[in-house]
């Protein structure tokens, strides 16, 4: 049954949660604007040398490394932004207004800065400074950590909201928990294949994890983006049904399918729990720093800042 017209006080009252929304979207807008300057720095840092004539311009799989370690921190951000920005809207700017309650949004300011948070270091791991030394490990370690937040608090949203699009919600969490682990056993992979750091050069070439890594970050933006798009973007609500694919839509129509979705993912995290804290020991950042040093100047992940 269609909405009817809201009144002046609600439509007043919209207006209101419009205007508290927006100033929320722009604390988030101020923070990922530092993460994007910073990122955009370290780009910048990784080429002046070579513009102006000071370093030798590095080999190609070195430039198409670094582009789509960059191309993945921009697409991810702004998928994570859009996503965000638009819960907002749906929860507290939308008729019929939602109840709120100041616990309520306290957490919701809790969880849109948890998500924040990891896209600023990893906007620093990209830093010559880091990736000269160590390579890629804390850049791909702080997209892991952005993933396992995303994770403990979509957990939490399945079972705190009935809300209209908690299907939505039980997707992302099967598929973030299916690519997480999918992810991770490709670095134990090169890892049992004899790459003691996957996200380091080695005997002079660039890590060829590095690039499937990015391909598999590609895919999750695309699942995750393509699968939202009626949440990210107004559709007529007759037709939104139409672009759930599956197993979207058999996650919305079934509840066997719900109940199976969740434990699925997560018994996809206890595996990666156990990858992380077992057999990777990732939680060991003192090793990991130590066997991911760079020892071959010559391949040139970024050059040194002077």
């Amino acid at each position: 049954m269609p909405l009817a017209p809201p009144t002046q006080a609600q439509a007043d009252l919209v207006r209101q949660g419009e205007r508290t929304v927006d100033n929320l979207k722009r604390l988030f807008a101020f923070i990922f604007s530092l993460s994007f300057a910073l990122i955009g720095g370290g780009a910048i840092d990784k080429i002046k040398l070579v513009l102006i004539g000071q370093e030798p311009s590095p080999a190609f799989d070195v430039w198409l490394l670094n582009a789509e370690m960059l191309t993945i921190f921009v697409i991810t951000a702004g998928v994570f932004f859009h996503q965000s920005a638009k819960y907002l809207d749906n929860r507290y700017a939308r008729h019929p207004l939602t109840p709120a309650d100041p616990f309520g949004f306290a957490r919701d300011y809790l969880t849109q800065a948890l998500t924040v948070a990891p896209f600023f270091f990893m906007a620093f791991a990209f830093s010559p400074f880091i990736t000269h030394n160590v390579g890629y490990i804390w850049f791909f370690g702080f997209y892991l950590v952005l993933f396992i937040i995303g994770l403990f608090l979509l957990f939490l949203a399945i079972f705190r909201h009935d809300a209209p699009i908690i299907y939505l919600h039980i997707y992302w969490f099967l598929m973030n928990s299916a690519m997480l682990l999918i992810i991770l056993v490709v670095f134990q992979v090169f890892v049992w294949a004899g790459a003691v750091c996957p996200t380091s050069p080695s005997n002079g070439n660039a890590p060829a994890f590095l690039f499937l890594f990015g391909v598999l970050a590609f895919l999750r933006d695309l699942l995750d983006y393509r699968y939202a798009w009626r949440f990210v973007y107004p559709i007529d609500p007759q037709n939104a049904g139409e672009l759930d694919l599956w197993p979207v839509n058999k996650i919305r129509e079934s509840a066997k399918w719900r109940r199976f979705s969740i434990i699925s993912g997560i018994i996809f995290i206890i595996i990666t729990i156990v990858l992380i804290c077992g057999t990777l020991q990732l939680w060991d950042f003192a090793y990991w720093a130590k066997v991911c040093k760079i020892t071959h100047p010559t391949v040139l992940i970024a050059s040194p800042t002077r």
